[in-house]
């Protein structure tokens, strides 16, 4: 009888000593995979961690440990897969949650990234971070409402210094509150100087708006100054408010028009209806015109650009519309004529003297005989203006007087150096002094500056063209 007992006890030591291996080995290679993590061995750390998960299933955390190491190696389909499993379980932790959101978000499934932080949100102070994420998401799906909301509560909680989230807001709140909207516009600029320019533009609009007593007037210049910005979503939306409170204002049904066609749409009903409620506006008329430039039908642009030059003829903005509209219908006399009537007008304003020297340098239109005295007058009226240096610049690779086209580009480098133009020109004057590997990092340049523009689709061609 105990030889018998002392059998069982002896094999009861067995099984639990078999029981114990995976337990020992589970806890082995917890801490080897910490220790790898320690030492920045993410790959390592993640295999320990998979393993011990394997053996530990009922320890929290287990999964989510491998979740996290997929994620840091950027598998996000096993990291979605090995958080969702800590998940089932109730035990992910904020961080968790967080990484299994964000691991949605980089996949395309914005949606289940939403759920899964707003659901925290309700839940855990510390994810008032994803608010950002959460506005993020309604930008790009257009819910402006929701956005603001977002926004304003990541500010609140943690964007105080968020340069980026102030600029949003502002745009988001110039509508309806254009007060405020100028407080969060002059934080953003004074966080961040890049967005002065953009902020100077739209103080002005919001001033100005702030004076105006009709509301739909209002409306219309803030319209136009978030389209300053680029911002034609929220521009068309002030547009609509102002029309639903005076359906009369022709000019917010013409810049509803332009709003629709910055956006893809057609936009022609409601350029025709400003057009048929004030005739005799010439904005109504010039916005028109701009819709015909884009469907490349210069000849009824010229007719609305005629007009508004008609109603309006000290204004020197209708004869350049006019010479843009003739060049593009071919007519290269009439357009200088048009350029030159500009000047006429304001003569003491540099943009219209440079914009005489980039249509002769363009067109190769008389470039000794009016375009060099052109940019030489606008040099001579706006120095430092680095797009009037790069004019002449571009003037005198024309004309091959090449070291001092180089010594203009460069000067308009040094005072804008994210200035694509100066980088093309650099490039396309390389090209002329066969200075291959130049013009291909100038190109290169000015590509990476105005990846979206027309500097860069230009700078693409010729790269494709010289450097395929």
């Amino acid at each position: 009888m105990r030889a018998l007992l002392s059998r069982m006890l002896l094999l009861l030591g067995v099984i639990a000593l078999i029981a114990a291996i995976p337990l020992l080995t589970g806890y082995s290679e917890l801490r080897q995979a910490r220790t790898s993590e320690a030492e920045g061995k993410v790959f390592q750390a993640d295999a320990h961690y998979e393993r011990a998960a394997h053996l530990l299933p009922w320890r929290p955390g287990s999964w989510e440990k491998v979740g996290i190491a997929r994620f840091h190696t950027e598998d996000l389909p096993a990291a979605i897969t090995f958080l969702e499993r800590e998940q089932d379980r109730g035990t992910l932790s904020d961080q968790g949650w967080y990484l299994l959101g964000l691991s949605y978000w980089k996949s395309g499934d914005h949606a289940a990234a939403i759920a899964a932080w707003g659901g925290r949100l309700e839940e855990s102070a510390s994810f008032t971070r994803y608010y950002e994420y959460i506005a993020g998401y309604f930008r790009e799906y257009g819910d402006v409402q929701v956005e603001r909301s977002a926004l304003e509560r990541w500010i609140e909680a943690e964007g105080s210094d968020d340069a980026w989230g102030h600029y949003r807001l502002g745009q988001l709140l110039s509508i309806s509150q254009p007060d405020r909207a100028l407080r969060e516009f002059l934080q953003a600029a004074s966080l961040d100087p890049q967005y002065d320019p953009a902020v100077e533009s739209m103080r002005t609009a919001l001033n100005l708006a702030l004076l105006e007593t009709d509301d739909s007037r209002r409306l219309v210049i803030v319209g136009r100054g978030l389209g300053i910005l680029q911002d034609w979503t929220l521009a068309a939306e002030a547009f609509r408010q102002a029309i639903s409170l005076d359906r009369s204002n022709a000019e917010a049904w013409a810049w509803l028009g332009e709003a629709e066609g910055q956006l893809g749409l057609d936009g022609r009903a409601e350029l025709d209806t400003a057009v048929s409620l004030e005739p005799g506006n010439p904005i109504v008329h010039s916005l028109r015109g701009l819709y015909w430039m884009r469907r490349d039908q210069p000849e009824q642009a010229l007719q609305d650009y005629q007009r508004a030059a008609g109603l309006e003829p000290h204004n020197p903005a209708w004869r350049i519309s006019i010479a843009e509209a003739h060049s593009l219908n071919g007519d290269l006399q009439a357009a200088l004529q048009s350029y030159l009537d500009a000047i006429e007008i304001a003569p003491s304003q540099a943009i219209y003297w440079r914009l005489l020297a980039d249509f002769c340098a363009r067109y190769d239109m008389q470039v000794e005989e009016y375009g060099l005295p052109a940019a030489q007058a606008a040099i001579e009226l706006s120095p430092e203006d680095p797009l009037v240096l790069d004019s002449l610049g571009w003037i005198l690779v024309k004309l091959e007087r090449y070291d001092e086209a180089q010594d203009a580009l460069e000067h308009a480098l040094s005072l804008d150096p994210e200035l694509a133009l100066p980088y093309l020109h650099l490039g396309l004057l390389a090209l002329h002094m066969d200075d291959w590997e130049t013009a291909r990092e100038d190109f290169r340049q000015a590509q990476e500056l105005d990846p979206d523009g027309p500097v860069g689709e230009q700078a693409k061609r010729l790269l494709d063209q010289y450097f395929p």
